[in-house]
């Protein structure tokens, strides 16, 4: 039996709107009124995510920045993982294409170099936005991740580079094709949710997870049961040829299959 469902937000929970649906709301409350745990796991900002938690009216885990953040269901950080300031500090004095958007989260603020129409009207919370500012003059001592807003092929240059300079130091992922994420090596959800299931007591054959991106690959590698969306990358679509594929976010695919799995073990 699967008592522990965790969800990625964009392209999964959230529908093209980015907001949560009425349909997909009543549906993790039924989840968790069997006793199942729910988790979200995103690479959004934690305030941003507990903004979806206050909507949801439910007190859960939040796994954030990639699982650079894990919150327990009372605010308080239950694990926590940086970005080198050295990295950060390197990434930050680097000349990339002027078009290529550089975003820097620390547990306060959004910082980049340049504002952008395209992340403004994916925003979940209004006081909680990018204020733009000179990458090299702020503090970089308490990075959560950098993450580069672009054209794919821009940002594939950038890829590589990072790769080849820092090597087995950072994580590089593409949440979205137009997202190129920077975390420390060990970073990723798939650790997150390992943390989580531990101080829970579950086990990951417990777990089902949802996911659209390649951002998602460790943490839908680690559960019993991985589940994509049907918007997902091709990337992710690839490297996981043998998943479920649930409906897409549009048609409310997380809550469809909770749904199924909880009827399924009634019948």
């Amino acid at each position: 039996m699967y008592k522990i469902a965790i969800s990625d937000l964009d392209g999964t929970l959230l529908g093209p709107d980015h907001k949560v649906s009425s349909k997909t709301k009543e549906s993790i409350q039924q989840w968790k009124n069997t006793g199942r745990k729910f988790v979200i796991a995103t690479g959004r900002h934690y305030i941003e995510a507990k903004k979806i938690q206050d909507e949801l009216g439910e007190s859960i885990f939040l796994i954030t920045s990639n699982g650079a953040r894990v919150h327990d269901q009372h605010g308080n950080i239950i694990l926590k993982q940086n970005l080198p300031t050295d990295i950060a500090t390197a990434i930050c004095e680097n000349s990339f294409d002027p078009s290529v958007q550089i975003n820097l989260f620390t547990d306060q603020k959004w910082f980049a170099n340049f504002s952008m129409q395209e992340l403004v009207g994916m925003s979940i919370d209004t006081d909680f936005y990018c204020q733009t500012t000179d990458l090299k003059v702020i503090d970089k001592s308490n990075t959560i991740k950098i993450f580069f807003w672009g054209d794919r092929e821009k940002l594939d240059v950038i890829y590589e580079m990072l790769d080849k300079r820092f090597a087995d130091r950072v994580n590089l992922t593409f949440s979205l094709d137009r997202c190129l994420e920077v975390m420390e090596a060990n970073t990723n959800k798939g650790a997150a949710v390992d943390a989580v299931l531990k101080i829970m007591g579950l086990t990951a054959q417990q777990a089902i997870a949802f996911g659209d991106g390649m951002n998602d690959v460790e943490m839908l590698c680690g559960v019993g049961k991985p589940i994509l969306m049907a918007n997902s990358q091709k990337d992710l679509l690839s490297a996981l040829p043998d998943a479920e594929i649930t409906q897409s976010s549009q048609e409310h695919g997380v809550a469809v299959k909770m749904d199924a799995i909880l009827n399924e073990a009634l019948s």
